[in-house]
């Protein structure tokens, strides 16, 4: 497994996923290694699985090596078109020019890589329009870590007892893309604590974010105490610019919250009619998803989570696709 290389020092999603594909891999037997040496000698490797076409500069260098040296490409893309977010929202002209610039890269890896494994259709609809790519690929989803299941909202009551008993979470990396900003705006409108947890990627935009009297910031939470949180909170919304379709979603709903995501990506592919949708192309839209989400139950939603997306299904599925390709 490869992936670009600062994903310890920048953990975002595309961590999360390799980690924990690795893991439910392992429990089913693989030996899986992780090298961010884009050289490797690969003798030893049945195949080689790149994370994240997004950041193309590493994953291009990876693909190269493996293609060098005869071995079979899997490609977990990851990709969004970020080309609409960087010329309407972030309006950053060197931004957009550097990301069509590595579009070509991107066909290419995508192209020529021997099975792409997208989150979910709709990321493969978008893979197709924007690079005609014929290539192979199956569809495998995004997980949330089984552990988590059982933890009530206690430990995080006793770890955080001056917090409301109702408050809006959110857990994701502070980004513009993210989009808290708009979210601590409009609980701030209803009168609803904001509790924010993660890593700081802009803290510039942390600042503007943490300006609203009405939200709370933990830091970076993991484990038992990110279960807990999610449990206790009524709802988690994550009303980012575009999700596939967000792993703090997917954790929050199996922890039994409300799920409000944005409507761009694949969110209503994992979540369907169970979730609370906004759409953040429409400034107006989110604060009456606040209010809808307030008085829906998470129950139809926490079981089909549950019972579709846990990270050893997804270890299975994965597992299943090598296979098919080795043997093709």
């Amino acid at each position: 497994m490869q992936i670009r290389r600062d994903y310890r020092q920048n953990p975002a999603g595309d961590t999360v996923q390799l980690l924990a594909t690795a893991q439910a891999l392992k429990n089913l037997g693989v030996e899986v290694f992780l090298s961010l040496n884009p050289k490797v000698q690969l003798e030893e490797y049945d195949l080689v699985h790149i994370f994240n076409s997004t950041r193309i500069v590493d994953a291009a260098m990876y693909f190269e090596n493996a293609k060098k040296q005869k071995k079979k490409v899997v490609v977990s893309p990851i990709y969004w078109n970020m080309a609409d977010y960087l010329k309407k929202v972030e309006k950053n002209s060197y931004a957009l020019e550097q990301w069509e610039s590595y579009q070509p890269w991107r066909c290419q890896v995508l192209q020529d890589c021997d099975l792409l494994l997208p989150n979910g259709q709709e990321e493969m609809k978008q893979i197709q329009k924007d690079f005609q790519v014929n290539t192979p690929y199956k569809v495998i989803p995004n997980g949330f870590p089984q552990e988590y299941l059982g933890i009530d909202e206690s430990y995080f009551r006793e770890q955080c007892p001056s917090l409301p008993q109702e408050f809006v979470l959110c857990i994701g990396r502070i980004a513009a893309r993210k989009n808290q900003k708009w979210l601590a705006q409009s609980c701030r409108e209803l009168g609803l604590p904001l509790v924010l947890a993660g890593p700081i990627n802009e803290p510039r935009y942390f600042e503007e974010v943490q300006a609203f009297p009405n939200v709370v910031y933990l830091g970076t939470i993991q484990g038992r105490l990110l279960a807990s949180a999610y449990a206790a909170a009524k709802v988690h919304a994550m009303p980012s610019w575009f999700e596939t379709p967000g792993l703090s979603s997917l954790e929050a709903g199996a922890c039994g919250a409300v799920v409000l995501t944005t409507d761009q990506g694949c969110t209503e592919e994992y979540f369907q009619d169970m979730a609370v949708y906004a759409n953040p192309y429409e400034e107006k839209s989110l604060a009456p998803a606040l209010e809808k989400a307030l008085t829906q139950s998470p129950e139809p939603l926490t079981k089909h989570i549950q019972e579709h997306y846990p990270w050893s299904k997804v270890g299975e599925l994965t597992l299943a696709a090598y296979e098919s390709l080795l043997q093709s």
